[in-house]
């Protein structure tokens, strides 16, 4: 009791109410989560175990509660042992309450103790007690050992079986026994034996709790057997056409769903058929008749996912398809949309196999149907997303057909009134499935347009006014410009709605490319913040959506007045996105580091300075004309380029400027691990212009590359949606545009018409005619994925170096947790981590500091792969920092005598040992998003051996 105390909060304890507020202050599953590591979590808990040793059933039952709640933490005890020895001693207890709580604990930590069989002994010598809460406890910790262990489950069976048949047990008993024997999966024999059990069951006890905990049993056990699904799918199917009681049917149909997501291969052949038989034979105008209906489609719904339910009823007078005719015509809209859904999702599969499409033209008149009557009051939101969803799948399998939902859509979305939709959920909706439709090609939203305007004058919810505004970049950004009427209308929205509505407008326009709205609209916010932070965030956005805009104003130019001021438009752009990247750093936080955000922009600072530096070099060609040597120049070097002179050289430079903006694109998409596919695309877009660049310059001053000019052939394909066709069209002119690599007869290589090409990508690129639609990633993280690594040894004093003797190995343990936000594994999920361990020498820490550069890995480099357990990791490392060379961890050479830190007398080398970790997805892919910690080691010399001449 004083022990716990004392961990707990550090004051003396009166009595059990105290020691329950005391609990309640450390709050130990929290403080797990917020410290998931063994050394707090193996000190915690073994101090809890001994509460639970020599404290009171009340204090017992409240460690019991830590322990469930922290379940995924107890593989991380280091003294599994020492916590199962102080737990496991109350058992002996002549207290069957503390015998019961002994047991209830011990089966929350079955995952770190499966096989002990000593506990096995006790659980089943408890099921055998007089005390009905010993055996109950007794029960619970034999389901949780269960299903752990193999052992366990094979050898409590026929104990199990016995009780169930046996005559003394209780039938309330029975059914917490039951649910045990889903577990008995292991081997064929033991499934068999407790099918049949369950068989003699269904038919000795017909009761109607006892029939839904045995099919329950039975389904799970099929489940994880595999080889019973269809004699189960058999079963359900005979309860719910032969059993009268209504809450079987509603039982049998939802087991059959758990069936369903198991996969359609595995259901018997007519079994679907025999479902909706079932279903067909039921009484119409009823509402049980009704509910399941409902259950009954939610199953098919499941299967309708698998290609062998679409396949084997794509016919036209299939039964599944005859059912979900007659229910879109049911009074209930649920039914309706989810009979409608069925039916598209088999349309769907009909257009990706090129097979004949039977129903469409049915299934399309329900759709619109369906799209008008929801669209009319609130309550009715989540059965129009599902609709929405459908047609939306539909268009994107036959794109035919979306002027068709576009017009319905639209038609509904202008006759709402505010009368029927107070918080505008409704034409939120409608916006978000048009938005999505016209992303899948252009010119789909066009002849909304006037609508839409009419539609934004008139509409007062602010959450519907940024959808309509979204839908007006989307469809200007298909190839348009904007005229009068458009920007008023933009204007006036962003007048009437409060500071939040105005970012997402903002936001939409960076995003689509419409970067003087943008950059207006940023710039009236930043002074409307009270956050320094926000004010400089918001700068950063209003200084590089203007450089953006500034590069595409002027547009009515003629061709030589463009060229002749695109320096000066890259130069104000370079010099806008120079002071948008320190506004984003001034706006930078711990908590929020906005790294993507700060590299974003830098790397398109690069890419504009690159283009700038070609322009120049391309000018060079006039202004610098080859010296009197340059022949003696080819002679020598054996390049006949040189001829051209200095030309050729700033030609070069500007090709490798592009090849390096092209590479830290590409480590800029290995740190995004948490971006979403349309950003990884954005990123994947810009690095292939950098590399088209790249390759244009080595036409005109490179000998031919084969490869190379192989590689400039291929397709582009960035994504459907509207902001990266943009690009990839982009990609396409700009490869248009640029020089060949077979050079014209009577021609130079390096000529004014092959510049002048170079002069025209410049152009493209910087002169207006290309929007830079920013990435989503660049304003929100919808998953986040966050590293964190502790390295042992650890100085005992701050700031000084680990001290290792000369001729011994230090031994380095790295440790990691992986956070998850509220949305984790949404794009990508974790399948491993690499953690690597670099070591730099002496002189290269110095040079590092001198020049002030980051350190970069040289040399051998350790790396080890490791797969984390509820999100933890662990690995171990052993260095060798001697001047002999041998070790497993040799990465530098041999020490500098006489290198001390500054506060220590004893002469050594130091070195700066250095680990980071890299993500593994299951793809395969690396993601070099992890952290990365440094230590510094301190190498003893032995001064008994200096001393010797």
């Amino acid at each position: 009791m004083n022990s716990f105390s004392e961990s707990g909060a550090g004051e003396p304890e009166q009595d059990a109410n105290s020691a329950l507020i005391e609990l309640d202050k450390v709050r130990f599953p929290r403080l797990f989560e917020k410290y998931p590591f063994p050394i707090l979590i193996n000190s915690a808990l073994l101090k809890l175990a001994d509460v639970f040793r020599l404290g009171s059933n009340f204090l017992r039952v409240w460690v019991l509660r830590v322990c469930q709640q922290s379940e995924k933490h107890l593989d991380k005890i280091l003294n599994v042992d020492e916590f199962v020895r102080r737990i496991y001693s109350v058992i002996h207890s002549n207290d069957p309450v503390a015998r019961a709580l002994t047991l209830r604990t011990l089966g929350s930590a079955a995952g770190i103790i499966p096989e002990r069989q000593q506990v096995h002994h006790s659980i089943r010598k408890s099921l055998d007690s007089h005390d009905s809460v010993e055996v109950e406890a007794a029960i619970y910790a034999a389901r949780m050992f269960a299903a752990q262990s193999k052992l366990f489950a094979v050898s409590m069976c026929s104990k199990i079986s016995d009780m169930i048949r046996g005559q003394a047990t209780p039938a309330s008993m029975k059914l917490q026994l039951i649910p045990i024997l889903q577990y008995m999966h292991h081997d064929t024999s033991t499934a068999s034996m407790v099918n049949e059990l369950c068989m003699e069951l269904l038919v000795s006890y017909p009761a109607v709790e006892f029939v839904r905990v045995t099919l329950s049993a039975m389904s799970t056990l099929a489940s994880a057997t595999l080889i019973d699904v269809p004699n189960q799918v058999a079963l359900l199917l005979k309860y719910l056409r032969d059993d009268p009681r209504l809450s079987v049917k509603r039982h049998a149909l939802r087991l059959l769903l758990d069936l369903a997501k198991r996969g359609a291969h595995l259901w018997p052949r007519g079994a679907l058929d025999n479902l909706v038989d079932s279903t067909t034979r039921l009484p119409q105008d009823n509402s049980e008749s009704t509910d399941l209906l409902l259950r009954t489609l939610d199953v098919i719904e499941v299967l309708s996912r698998n290609a062998v339910t679409c396949d084997g009823n794509k016919d036209e007078n299939s039964p599944l398809s005859s059912m979900c005719i007659d229910a879109c015509y049911s009074h209930d809209p649920l039914i309706a949309v989810k009979a409608v859904m069925i039916l598209s999702r088999i349309a769907c599969y009909c257009y990706e196999e090129n097979l004949p499409v039977s129903n469409i033209q049915h299934t399309i008149s329900c759709l619109e149907s369906l799209i008008v009557l929801l669209g009319t009051e609130d309550k009715y939101v989540h059965h129009l997303k599902m609709c929405l969803a459908s047609t939306v799948k539909l268009c994107h399998a036959h794109f035919n057909h979306a002027p068709i939902f576009v017009d319905v859509i639209g038609s509904t979305l202008m006759n709402s009134s505010s009368e029927y939709s107070n918080s505008g959920k409704l034409s939120a909706v409608l916006c978000e499935a048009l938005g999505a439709i016209g992303s899948l090609g252009n010119n789909v939203l066009l002849p909304l347009l006037p609508d839409i305007l009419e539609k934004l004058k008139h509409m007062t919810d602010a959450h519907t006014k940024v959808m309509l505004c979204t839908l007006l970049f989307q469809v200007v950004a298909g190839g348009y410009e904007w005229n009068e009427e458009c920007l008023k209308a933009i204007r006036t929205a962003t007048k009437t709605v409060d500071g939040w509505a105005k970012y997402r407008i903002a936001r939409g326009a960076a995003r689509y490319g419409h970067h003087g709205i943008a950059s207006e609209i940023f710039k009236n916010l930043k002074e409307a913040v009270a956050s320094e932070q926000l004010h400089f965030w918001l700068s950063g956005l209003e200084l590089l959506t203007s450089a953006e805009s500034y590069l595409t104003s002027n547009q009515d130019e003629s061709n030589a007045e463009s060229k002749a001021r695109i320096t000066d438009k890259l130069n104000g752009a370079i010099s806008r996105y120079a002071s948008a990247c320190a506004s984003l750093k001034a706006a930078s936080t711990p908590l929020k580091s906005l790294q993507f955000a700060c590299e974003y922009a830098k790397l398109r600072c690069e890419f504009l300075q690159a283009l700038a530096q070609l322009v120049h070099s391309c000018r060079s060609l006039c202004t610098s004309p080859p010296p009197a040597i340059a022949m003696s120049i080819v002679v020598l070097t054996k390049d006949d380029f040189q001829r051209y002179g200095r030309v050729t050289y700033q030609l070069r430079k500007s090709a490798q400027d592009f090849r390096n903006c092209a590479d830290n694109y590409q480590k800029l998409y290995q740190s995004a691990f948490d971006a979403d596919h349309g950003s990884l695309n954005n990123i994947r877009a810009l690095k292939e212009i950098c590399l088209l660049m790249a390759t244009s310059v080595d036409r005109v001053c490179s000998p031919f590359n084969s490869a190379t000019n192989q590689r400039s052939e291929s397709e582009f394909s960035f994504g459907d949606s509207v902001e990266m066709r943009q690009l990839a069209r982009c990609c396409v002119e700009v490869r248009r545009l640029g020089p060949t690599w077979q050079v014209q007869e009577k021609e130079e290589a390096i000529s004014h018409s092959r510049i002048e090409s170079l002069i025209s990508q410049v152009m493209l690129l910087a002169g207006g005619k290309i929007r830079l639609p920013m990435p989503r990633y660049f304003f929100q993280a919808l998953q986040a994925t966050v590293v964190k690594l502790s390295v042992s040894p650890q100085p005992r004093v701050l700031g000084e170096p680990v001290c290792v003797p000369q001729g011994s190995q230090l031994a380095l343990k790295i440790e990691g947790v992986l956070r998850h936000g509220k949305r984790s594994s949404l794009f990508r999920s974790v399948a491993a981590v690499c953690i690597s361990i670099s070591t730099t020498p002496p002189s290269k820490i110095s040079a590092d500091s001198k020049n002030g550069a980051a350190h970069e890995t040289n040399g051998n480099e350790l790396q080890q792969t490791v797969t984390p357990h509820r999100d933890f990791f662990a690995c171990e490392f052993l260095l060798s920092l001697g001047s002999s060379g041998a070790g497993a961890g040799n990465n530098c050479a041999g020490p500098v005598p006489g290198t001390s830190t500054a506060g220590t007398s004893s002469s050594g080398t130091q070195f700066q040992v250095t680990a980071s970790a890299s993500i593994l997805d299951k793809d395969g892919n690396v993601w070099k998003c992890g952290p990365r910690s440094t230590l510094q080691v301190r190498v003893h010399e032995d001064q008994t051996k200096r001393k010797l001449p």
